[in-house]
């Protein structure tokens, strides 16, 4: 209910009783005035009788003497061929920032059926009012559904992947995570008088004894990943590669299928690595994991830019539309690289690699 009341609240009661005027003179069954032939233009037409709408109502059907063919006034509107209840449900709607998947779940629509739908409705919209007084009214599914695609510019796209930085941490990732090779110094005394010991079935990693200080320890003792459980380890080396793209926590955590804040941990590790690696921190400085919105950042729902405000911990509303502000960004592999596309998620092409 409190969803519904909201939507409700935001509805542009002119913008409805517009098209809704509109609509009821499509379906009037008054054969007057006569509309132009549909088909030609002419305006010699007469009437060739009724006919039953898909919704039921009883139409007249009109005859060019033109072009001696038949058409009625649905003919080149969006409700020719359609349920006009369902179009009617749909239309006080049009003004309400809500995206398609909810209108599917309060309508029972497709999602893409939802963005055709829309998309006529503004064009319908311009024909009508050729100032575009009311399409821009519209604003349900974004600028997905717009009639003409909007210029993207992301001050993230043609970010790649960092080669150097990829490289370096999966090497010393596959190192500490190593089960061959010689028996590396005490963590604890830096000696360098150790040895392996008899693994036991239990041990997933080799285990060392210092013959100085007597501990025991393995490759990953006193490293930042000690405490990184196992099952978890191939989700963290593959994250190593997106660590040097200007992308948001949430985006990788719905890859890896783990929390915001394990994503968080994971880049703080790997940040610990490197400064071990680089201790002036260089290395560590080409990390971009974890972009928040700047002042030419555009929201993907309205595509206004620099309208992002803070609404919770690393959550953020677009002062425009009121829609959550999304930092999300189409990844792509391109000869062995991964890159980010300047293009809005819903037209990510085939070979994108994230979900968006």
């Amino acid at each position: 209910m409190k969803n519904s009341r909201q939507h409700s609240t935001q509805e542009d009661r002119e913008l409805t009783a517009f098209l809704q005027r509109h609509i009821d003179a499509l379906l009037s069954s008054n054969s007057e005035p006569r509309p132009p032939c549909f088909h030609c233009g002419s305006v010699h037409v007469g009437i060739q009788g009724y006919r039953n709408a898909l919704s039921g109502q009883r139409i007249p059907r009109f005859l060019c003497r033109t072009c001696n063919r038949e058409f009625t006034r649905l003919h080149g509107t969006p409700l020719y061929g359609r349920h006009a209840q369902k179009m009617e449900a749909l239309i006080p709607l049009l003004s309400q920032p809500i995206s398609r998947a909810e209108v599917t779940a309060m309508l029972g629509i497709a999602s893409m059926n939802i963005a055709t739908k829309v998309k006529e409705l503004r064009a319908w919209l311009l024909e009508l009012d050729s100032t575009g007084k009311w399409e821009t009214r519209v604003r349900l599914g974004g600028l997905p559904t717009a009639i003409l695609p909007a210029q993207w510019q992301f001050e993230e796209a043609g970010a790649r992947e960092d080669f150097e930085l990829t490289r370096r941490l999966t090497a010393e990732f596959d190192e500490i995570h190593s089960t061959t090779g010689r028996a590396p110094a005490c963590p604890y005394c830096a000696s360098l008088k150790t040895y392996e010991q008899n693994r036991l079935p239990s041990q997933q990693f080799p285990a060392f004894r210092c013959t100085k200080c007597r501990k025991v320890f393995n490759r990953r003792t006193g490293t930042p990943f000690t405490l990184v459980r196992v099952k978890s380890l191939p989700r963290v080396r593959a994250l190593i590669r997106y660590l040097s793209l200007p992308l948001p926590y949430s985006q990788l955590s719905e890859v890896f299928g783990v929390m915001d804040e394990q994503i968080m941990s994971w880049r703080e590790l790997f940040e610990q690595v490197a400064n071990r690696l680089q201790p002036d921190g260089s290395l560590s400085a080409r990390i971009k994991l974890g972009v928040t919105p700047g002042p030419k950042t555009p929201c993907l729902f309205c595509a206004r830019v620099g309208m992002a405000r803070p609404f919770e911990s690393r959550v953020w509303n677009c002062a425009g539309c009121g829609r959550l502000f999304s930092m999300r960004r189409v990844v792509v592999e391109r000869s062995g690289r991964l890159e980010i596309l300047n293009v809005h998620p819903d037209e990510a092409p085939d070979d994108a690699l994230l979900d968006a």
